[in-house]
């Protein structure tokens, strides 16, 4: 028996690697690895319940080098501002940093037209059972086939069981895709947070992203413990187009829907050969939400354990202890309710380059530049939120 199924109810094949989950992180890795020459001999299955034909989402990302995906892009903005909820515009000293966004369909096609090319390569649409391993081989199990392999990589998020002094948090987001005859911001402007909307659903702003001269990206964007009805995000998204944007008529091309986690919970990147990335993998930054970045970075690092010792157990995570920490305490914050997520992020951009900050959630920063984000935020709920977090991080684990 294997996950509750008769092995005779089943068809069973065998390949060298097991991808769980069509997404980012998965396609991402596929891609990478034989691009770089590191899988091109292996037999490899890539199962999903999506064939992945529609634009799902929008990965949006700061970056200051080159990526695997530039060519990707459809849309780069140099010039980044903040806004507060009493309407103070802050202009971001991001430096060499740049906003880019990804549409999730070119990333798909482009992806899925590369892997097509090669004959080791299976890409089965099915909805997966249940994942596991026996005696150092993986499992993944559907209706119709048990799929085994040596190495198994798992993209697929589940809720963690949250322990004793855990945050678990929701980045919900509703987005639009509008055609408008009225005026947009410029077009070099992302305007990364925009606080002026209501707090009373919990850390709400919108991202607000000019397309074209006449299209525009908006995004009302909620940390919370949990998500909204439908007419609450449509109530949203107009109240912000009527009164912020000054924006009535315009057409509708595209929506989309997403809820992230944000939490303090250690996920587990390895279990025996089963390797879980992306979300699953604890790539996704607690305290905001974003994965692209950090899903590329354990990405390189697989790649690069496989390149020199055969296997992909790497050692060194991009999220380690310290952000893990931070990340924590700004949860806590959160959660404590005093010190609002709006005014956080307020002081934190009001007195901090954007530059610096960028650094920090990408785990890129020295000591000098932890110490000059930290300063930029209000010192007693930061302690409290960190005294506990090590109680329950460090001395009762």
């Amino acid at each position: 028996m294997v996950c509750g199924y008769s092995l005779a109810m089943h068809i069973e094949e065998e390949y060298d690697i097991i991808i769980c989950g069509a997404g980012l992180a998965g396609l991402s890795l596929l891609y990478r690895a034989l691009k770089s020459g590191v899988w091109n001999d292996k037999k490899i299955i890539v199962v999903d319940q999506s064939d992945k034909s529609k634009n799902d989402r929008t990965w949006s990302f700061w970056k200051n080098e080159k990526t695997e995906f530039d060519h990707l892009i459809y849309k780069q903005w140099t010039e980044l501002v903040f806004f507060s909820t009493d309407g103070n515009r802050i202009p971001l000293k991001s430096d060499s940093y740049t906003y880019n966004s990804i549409r999730s369909i070119d990333f798909y096609e482009h992806v899925l037209a590369f892997l097509r090319s090669f004959t080791n390569i299976t890409l089965v649409k099915s909805k997966i059972e249940s994942i596991s391993q026996e005696a150092g081989v993986c499992i993944l199990s559907t209706r119709t086939h048990v799929y085994s392999a040596l190495h198994l990589f798992n993209s697929v998020y589940k809720a963690p069981k949250l322990r004793k002094g855990d945050q678990y948090f929701l980045q919900h987001f509703k987005g639009l895709r509008i055609k408008t005859p009225c005026l947009i911001p410029p077009l070099s402007e992302a305007w990364l947070m925009d606080f002026r909307t209501g707090q009373q659903h919990g850390t709400t702003f919108f991202y607000t992203l000019p397309v074209t001269k006449d299209e525009i990206f908006i995004e009302y964007t909620l940390f919370s413990k949990s998500i909204l009805t439908e007419e609450q995000y449509n109530t949203g998204l107009v109240d912000y187009l009527n009164n912020v944007l000054k924006i009535r008529e315009y057409e509708v091309l595209e929506e989309e829907f997403g809820v992230i986690p944000m939490t303090s919970y250690t996920f587990k990147r390895f279990e025996g050969n089963i390797v879980h990335i992306g979300t699953a993998g604890g790539d996704t930054r607690g305290s905001t939400g974003y994965t692209f970045t950090n899903t590329q970075k354990t990405i390189s690092r697989i790649i690069e354990s496989y390149r020199t010792d055969g296997h992909p157990f790497f050692k060194a995570e991009t999220i380690g202890l310290k952000e893990r920490l931070y990340d924590s305490t700004l949860l806590h914050v959160l959660a404590d309710g005093k010190y609002k997520g709006n005014e956080v992020f307020s002081d934190l951009f009001g007195n901090t380059p954007a530059s610096i900050i960028f650094k920090f959630l990408d785990a890129e920063s020295n000591l000098f530049q932890d110490v000059k984000v930290m300063k930029s935020l209000r010192v007693l709920p930061f302690l409290k939120a960190f005294l506990i977090t090590l109680e329950y991080k460090i001395f009762r684990r």
